[in-house]
């Protein structure tokens, strides 16, 4: 399951009305690259090489101010974007490894220092927990 809706669902649980069309999403690509203006083939051919050159040096800048980047969705007030951010190695989400998934809670009481939730981020038993939460959203809304 992609970040976005793994957002859309955390969206659902707060209560609010999102749908995926709501969701700013960051592309990985740039649209120069994106189906119907590059073909497979230059894409695989010429498309990739520039994408990890790009990707290399970001990596590297990141690098030498201590951070990393990783693929994030936040979720603050009204709004849900899904990026790449740059952010310190020794954070929750910097550390992240694997298929893991990291929830950060900044609230009142978390202000400085949030609430970590970490856990398995792939697999029947996560996605099905997510399912069966829009199924229990949905009976809600029709009783």
């Amino acid at each position: 399951m992609d970040v976005a809706r793994k957002g859309l669902i955390l969206t659902r649980l707060l209560g609010w009305r999102l749908d995926l069309n709501d969701i700013k999403v960051e592309s990985l690509y740039p649209d120069e690259m994106g189906p119907g203006k590059m073909s497979v083939e230059d894409f695989l051919a010429n498309g990739l090489q520039l994408l990890d050159k790009e990707t290399e040096e970001r990596v590297k800048l990141a690098s030498l101010k201590g951070n990393t980047l990783r693929y994030v969705c936040s979720i603050e007030g009204s709004r849900c974007h899904v990026g790449i951010q740059e952010l310190p190695k020794n954070s929750a989400l910097g550390r992240l490894r694997g298929s893991d998934n990291v929830l950060e809670i900044y609230s009142r009481c978390y202000k400085d220092s949030p609430l970590v939730i970490q856990g398995a981020g792939a697999g029947n038993d996560t996605t099905a927990a997510g399912v069966l939460a829009d199924i229990i959203d949905l009976q809600d809304l029709i009783s």
